[in-house]
């Protein structure tokens, strides 16, 4: 699978003041990755939620350059979307793993662009039946 759909915990690793070289060089590798709506929601809580105003500026204006470079790369929750999750979020808690609608949805999103979910949060994703890639440990 050579699509990958970007989940938060990647983005925020390259905004760290020392990222994991790892995380940088699969980010940077990808050609044109993928990113949720719902990252960008995820984002920008966290940014509003920031302790000073200095830092959640410097957040918002970063979530705007991502905009700009993710453009026409950002998987918008359509219905289809919506009701894939619904299906794989089910189908998880059937088998006695219930997962968070938003990892649901985000895990949809990538199955609709036939891409994997690049995170550190594997165990959050797996349950959902998507293709998970593991930056830090490759």
């Amino acid at each position: 699978m050579a699509a990958v759909l970007i989940d938060t915990n990647v983005l925020s690793e390259l905004l760290r003041a020392k990222p994991e070289p790892a995380v940088v060089a699969f980010v940077q590798a990808q050609a044109d990755p993928f990113i949720s709506v719902l990252t960008l929601h995820e984002l920008t809580y966290g940014a509003e939620r920031a302790p000073t105003p200095a830092r959640r500026a410097k957040l918002i204006a970063w979530i705007e350059t991502l905009r700009v470079q993710f453009a026409r790369r950002i998987v918008l929750v359509s219905e289809d979307i919506s009701l894939q999750a619904g299906r794989l979020r089910a189908a998880a808690e059937s088998k006695g793993r219930p997962t968070d609608a938003i990892d649901a949805l985000i895990a949809a999103s990538a199955v609709s662009r036939g891409a994997a979910v690049a995170t550190r949060n594997t165990r959050d994703f797996e349950p959902l039946g998507v293709s998970v890639i593991d930056p830090w440990n490759l």
